[in-house]
Formats: C-alpha cells, structure tokens, sequence
C-alpha cells in the first residue's frame, strides 16, 4: 500500500531529535540498542514493545518516509507518552545502518510482514534469505532470537528453506501463529488480515 506524503512529517519529525533519526545518525553514530526491527512500518509494534519492556532498548528500521513520519507521530499519543525514551526510529535503508551495529549485541530481531518480493530475481532481496540470515547471525548474541511473521504462505514456506539452508538457528516455532505469545504484539498488518481471517504464519528461531 503506498503512504501519501503527508505536509505535516517534517515539522513532526524536527520536534523529536532524539528518537526521529536520518542519514545523519550513520555519521554521529545509532543509538544503543537491545532489539531491532526491520521494517518498522508506521510504529505500533515497536512503540508497544518498548512501553511492555522499559529496560530494553529498541530500534526500528524504516526505509519509506511517510510510514516513519507516522510512527513518530503516533509516539505523540498521550498513551506513549509515560514510556521511557528507550526507542528510536531510523529512516535508512538496513544495509547502510548494518556497518554501524555491534556484532554479538542484539537480543532480538523482528521482521514483521515484510515484503514477499515474489519473482525468482526478486528471491535475494527477501529479509529471510539467507545471506540477510547471516547478517542477522552475527548480529545476534548467543542465544538471540529472530521473530519472523508473515501472511504470505510462500513466502512462509521458502523461508523455512531458508532457515534450513543456513543453519546456525535451532527453530522454536515454525507454522501457523494462534497469536498465543504474551510477550508479541499485534502489527497493523496483523489485525487487519486477523480480521478477514487470514492466517498468520510464524517462525522463531534461536541462534545456537
């Protein structure tokens, strides 16, 4: 679905230094961060997770404009405002920011509902493949998690080849998601294709 710009996101975006990041945090250097998710949307998961878990911190990833400027207004709404500034958003494409991240830091990736990118040329640009798997693997610490979560069944199915090909992860959880997980948070996507009873698809997988 594409965003209109909105008029508003740059005046927005200028009131929130700290958490609002461009190009400009790849040269003064990315906040600290515990958990990562790439393709942060308009902000609902992320905002969600931090206000559940002050003493981590979070870092979303969005490379379109307009879903970033939506998820740092919404971090305006008087529900977000008692939680602690342990987030921030980076409007960046991942692999300039991937440079910039510790190795052996992160304690949890979310990829949720990214693009299936469905054509066979169009295969290595999915978060899933596994050389992004690698990526995500040597970011990880020792006993780090990747959550991934889709409702495109091929999409899903190549991705558990995925995980096998690569190895290196031991799969917690591989199929259909009842949504029975406490700690996750339902993503826009999610509720709107739970609500025309869609299934959702879900792999956890841990690095070993």
């Amino acid at each position: 679905m594409r965003l209109r710009h909105k008029k508003w996101a740059p005046a927005i975006i200028a009131r929130h230094p700290d958490t609002a990041l461009g190009p400009e945090a790849l040269e003064k250097g990315l906040p600290l961060f515990d958990c990562l998710e790439i393709g942060s949307g308009r902000g609902r998961f992320l905002l969600e997770k931090a206000k559940a878990n002050p003493t981590l911190r979070f870092l979303g990833i969005e490379i379109n404009y307009n879903a970033f400027s939506i998820a740092i207004k919404k971090s305006e709404d008087t529900s977000y405002l008692p939680t602690m500034k342990n987030y921030a958003f980076l409007n960046v494409p991942f692999a300039k920011a991937l440079p910039l991240m510790a190795k052996g830091s992160v304690r949890e990736i979310y990829l949720n509902f990214p693009d299936p990118w469905p054509k066979k040329r169009q295969f290595k640009r999915r978060l899933t493949f596994p050389s992004r798997l690698a990526e995500y693997y040597g970011l990880l610490k020792k006993g780090g998690k990747v959550f991934f979560k889709t409702d495109n069944k091929d999409l899903f199915s190549a991705s558990e080849q995925y995980f096998a090909q690569f190895g290196g992860f031991a799969i917690e959880f591989s199929g259909i998601y009842e949504a029975d997980d406490p700690s996750d948070v339902m993503t826009e996507f999610e509720a709107k294709f739970r609500g025309l009873g869609q299934p959702i698809y879900r792999i956890v997988a841990r690095k070993e």
